[in-house]
Parts: structure tokens; sequence; C-alpha cells
């Protein structure tokens, strides 16, 4: 009974210093409506993917972008460095460009060079592997960091990129319907082929 009691005691004493204390800085709280916007005097859109249909990150102030893309058909993550605009590609002589998915060991993304790329260094990097990128496919987002050299400056940036699952699975045997798991599986005959008409 005592227990109780000090336990409901404990329980009005927290809510109350809640309450006293408060949840804010003292600052107002302001709608989204009422904040302004944000400035940006260059040309690209944030919400617009990039010249190869990927989502462009942010590295540095702006100094450069980096194009994210989930590849389904060639099972390939790839990057493509950016200007500043996040049009025109920017080589490096970076060995490689680290995504870090915060699901364990980051992603290695090696050079491959275009044929605009001066020798020794690489505006693309990729990491093909039809394993990570199904499972990337199947999330449908990577929220992580991206990190690459450029010149000689390392460069971080925060990666919030969504993909839209559209990819088949073909190569999967189809799940057993909910509650019949252990059904088992019916074998018909091969069935002919008709005969062409001429």
């Amino acid at each position: 009974m005592f227990r109780d009691r000090l336990h409901k005691f404990a329980c009005a004493m927290g809510v109350s210093t809640g309450l006293f204390l408060g949840c804010g800085g003292g600052e107002e709280f302001k709608t989204h409506t009422e904040l302004p916007p944000p400035s940006h005097d260059h040309d690209h859109d944030h919400g617009k993917p990039g010249p190869h249909g990927g989502s462009l990150v942010e590295l540095g102030e702006e100094e450069y972008h980096a194009e994210l893309l989930v590849d389904h058909d060639d099972h390939a993550v790839r990057v493509y460095l950016l200007d500043k605009e996040g049009k025109t590609a920017v080589p490096t002589a970076a060995t490689e460009v680290s995504v870090d998915t915060g699901s364990g060991k980051p992603l290695l993304l090696k050079p491959a060079r275009q044929e605009s790329d001066p020798e020794g260094q690489a505006s693309v990097f990729e990491l093909v592997d039809d394993e990570i990128v199904h499972d990337l496919l199947d999330a449908g987002f990577i929220h992580g960091k991206l990190t690459v050299a450029i010149g000689e400056k390392s460069f971080n940036g925060s990666i919030d990129a969504h993909f839209d699952h559209d990819h088949d699975h073909k190569d999967e045997k189809p799940a057993a319907p909910a509650g019949d798991a252990a059904a088992p599986v019916e074998e018909t005959a091969p069935v002919e082929a008709a005969p062409k008409a001429e």
C-alpha cells in the first residue's frame, strides 16, 4: 500500500515538473507558414532529381553535389559527382566514395570513369551488387551519409533518397498465401504449345 502511494506521488511530481519546466527553449512556436522561406541564390532544386534521375546530395556549403542512383537493371549503386548547380560532372582522383546507410558497414563505391573524365580521375563511382541493390530498393529509401574527397578536401553530405518500388521479383519464388504456408504444391502435367497458324 505504501509502495502504491509512493509510486502515485512520484508520477504526480514528474508530471508537475514537466508542466512547470515546459519543453521549449523559450522560443515561440511557429507553423511552417509563419517561417520565412529559405533563400537560395543558385540554379538547382533540391526536390528535383539530378541529371541521371537520382537524388541530389549537397556536399559542403553547396560547393558540390553528388547524385545517388540505385540502378535495378545494372544491379548497381552509383554516385555522380556534380558541380554546385548539380548539373556538370566533376572528376576527382579519389579512390572511393563511401555511402553509410546506418545499417552496418558502409558501401564503398569504386571509380567508373566516363569518357570525358581526365586520366586518373573519375566523376562516377559505383558498386555492382545485386543483393545490396535489391535490399535498397525493397527498403525504398536511403537515409545516411555520403563521403568523398574532391581535390585536397573531404566532403560529407546527408542522404535523404527515396526510390519507387517498381522493380520486379522475377527471380524469386512467390510467397505462400497467409495461413497456408505448409500447403503442398500440386504438380500438373506439362502443357503442349499449340501449333503456329501460318
